[in-house]
């Protein structure tokens, strides 16, 4: 496994991963996912309902922001939103745990929610995208569509990192 962390390069979606150390219980321990791998529960909905840590690096010369989403990709859900995120200041290189409850560096259009699949296990999609403007100037409540079509007038590069969530009894 390879923690949560996004390494932004040009025209690629491509996903680099390196250790994040967190202290738990005085020990030193990496909370971690890898493309394709499990998400903790307790970034559920149903459990903590935290955002999990995300480091990304590599963003191309240029890049003035950082969007990012979360997206349910499982055929039941839709594309379900879970959380979209703009206008994230370039000094940044990671989000940590819980940043969707301090708002401070960015915008969040759709405040976050955990995975929640109804049954089995779903696909939940990070995607990172660097930006060539400041502000994308949405409005919160913005639809997917409507922050793709915004984020797409001046992306830089993007990343993905899929998550995947099973529902526990």
């Amino acid at each position: 496994m390879c923690p949560s962390t996004v390494r932004l390069l040009p025209q690629s979606g491509r996903v680099r991963c390196k250790p994040r150390p967190e202290t738990v219980r005085g020990t030193k321990r990496t909370i971690r996912f890898d493309d394709g791998q499990e998400l903790a529960q307790k970034y559920g909905k149903k459990a903590q309902n935290v955002s999990p840590p995300l480091d990304w690096e590599g963003a191309p010369e240029g890049t003035r922001s950082f969007a990012l989403s979360l997206v349910d990709v499982h055929p039941v859900a839709r594309d379900y939103v879970h959380w979209l995120v703009a206008d994230i200041s370039p000094q940044l290189s990671s989000l940590p745990e819980g940043a969707a409850s301090k708002l401070t560096a960015w915008t969040e259009l759709k405040p976050y929610v955990g995975p929640f699949p109804p049954s089995g296990t779903h696909d939940y999609e990070f995607t990172l995208y660097a930006l060539s403007t400041d502000m994308l100037r949405l409005q919160p409540g913005v639809s997917l569509d409507a922050f793709k079509r915004a984020v797409a007038q001046s992306a830089l590069a993007a990343a993905t990192l899929v998550g995947k969530f099973t529902k526990l009894r």
